[in-house]
């Protein structure tokens, strides 16, 4: 427990009485309501050291994500594929490649005709597109590799599961289905679709950096080509950006979720226990995501940071995965998580910190506030006389957290004005 105390009139309760209450860390002012719309963004071989090494002034609209959201550059592919299809089918259903759950999709390369994950594993495998789809809420995906038909087959009109949720929304799961190798192009369509239609799920995978990795290494050095292609990237998010915070059906009821499949060293990312192959960013902007904030100390109790290891999907405690963004991306619309998925099953990733447990008490004209914080995080004590916006002053900033109560006491010296109290979290 950490205890501080101050004297000063300023603090006087006098025959008032004590209000204390909770804010947290600002969220973004453009937010207007609950979550109605969200964006799940892959960046296809994504190393996070590329996005550090470049820093805000070359890739501001990563950075938008990691100031004004919350994120880490320290998530977990699947820990036994780190290849493109294999990967992104653990995005969408939630489920890892292998074991009992697994979706057990282990190619990757373009499907032989009619092939899909319900008949490659014997039984079918649901997706984020048929939960979303079933409870009525029209789904898209923007794709820039051909490999992807494995989901535009495995949940068509022909394919998909029959919907048993309400209304009958019928058996094709994903309502529009784009493929475009060019990257700039896919943006502009995508763009163009969302300007003029209602989707509330998209997913949307970019290529590109894959595909320099491929041909020139995966050297996160700027000035490369792969750190080039990153700042390409950067600008295709610009896009997104632009259009979730002007588009009136979209701005401040949109969600963005990114993160990549895999990362790579030299030309190749296909060694599931090499650091540069599994470790990939996990960024989530949106209503009701606290503005720069690390998603571990969010999460102390439900994710464990591995640092550099390797975590086995049979540990205690998980990393973050990119598996978690299907079902994330469901968290955040109010909807169920995937049937059969395992990865945020629970859908227990929080995006903000949680409410303290706050204790006030005046005694022989002392008054005591008290207030729990957790590790890593920073907390400032203000106070005012009416609980206005613009009438809030500082009594003592920047008090580290450490997991115990810090405890606040003010002697008090005569009488005064009715006092209120917050607390604002910060990193």
């Amino acid at each position: 427990m950490k205890t501080f105390s101050v004297r000063s009139r300023a603090c006087a309760a006098g025959a008032g009485f004590l209000v204390a209450f909770w804010i947290s860390a600002p969220f973004l002012s453009s937010f207007a309501g609950p979550v109605e719309h969200v964006v799940h963004v892959s960046v296809d071989g994504l190393r996070p050291d590329a996005i550090t090494a470049l820093g805000p002034t070359n890739l501001p609209n990563f950075y938008r994500f990691r100031t004004e959201g919350a994120f880490t550059d320290n998530a977990r592919t699947d820990y036994d594929y780190t290849v493109t299809l294999p990967n992104h089918t653990c995005q969408l259903t939630g489920r890892p490649v292998l074991g009992t759950n697994g979706h057990g999709w282990t190619g990757n390369t373009d499907p032989p005709a009619g092939v899909t994950l319900a008949s490659n594993r014997g039984f079918y495998i649901a997706g984020v597109f048929d939960v979303a789809h079933d409870h009525g809420l029209r789904t898209a995906a923007y794709v820039s590799k051909s490999k992807f038909s494995l989901f535009d087959t495995s949940w068509d009109a022909t394919n998909g599961a029959p919907d048993l949720v309400g209304a009958d929304d019928g058996r094709d799961k994903i309502d529009l289905y784009v493929y475009q190798s060019n990257t700039g192009t896919l943006m502009n369509t995508l763009v163009a679709n969302l300007s003029t239609q209602t989707f509330h799920y998209v997913f949307l995978h970019l290529a590109d950096p894959d595909t320099t990795g491929h041909n020139y290494g995966w050297d996160p050095t700027p000035g490369s080509k792969y750190s080039n292609t990153i700042k390409t990237m950067d600008q295709r998010l610009g896009v997104l950006f632009d259009l979730v915070t002007t588009n009136s059906q979209l701005a401040g009821r949109t969600a963005l979720v990114l993160t990549s499949d895999h990362g790579g060293y030299l030309n190749d990312h296909s060694n599931p226990s090499l650091r540069e192959d599994y470790t990939i960013p996990f960024y989530v902007w949106g209503p009701g995501v606290m503005a720069g904030a690390p998603l571990y100390v969010l999460n102390t109790a439900s994710r464990l940071d591995p640092g550099t290891n390797r975590v086995p999907h049979t540990a205690p405690v998980q990393p973050i995965r990119n598996g978690e963004a299907g079902n994330l991306s469901l968290q955040l619309l109010g909807l169920p998580a995937v049937p059969g998925s395992v990865f945020n099953a629970a859908q227990d990733l929080a995006l903000m910190l949680p409410r303290p447990a706050l204790d006030a008490s005046l005694t022989n004209g002392m008054l005591q506030l008290s207030f729990t914080t957790l590790p890593n995080v920073l907390y400032d004590l203000e106070a005012a006389t009416t609980p206005t916006a613009a009438g809030w002053s500082n009594v003592v900033s920047n008090l580290a957290g450490t997991g115990e109560p810090i405890v606040w006491n003010c002697s008090i010296e005569g009488s005064g004005p009715q006092q209120f109290y917050r607390v604002r979290a910060h990193f």
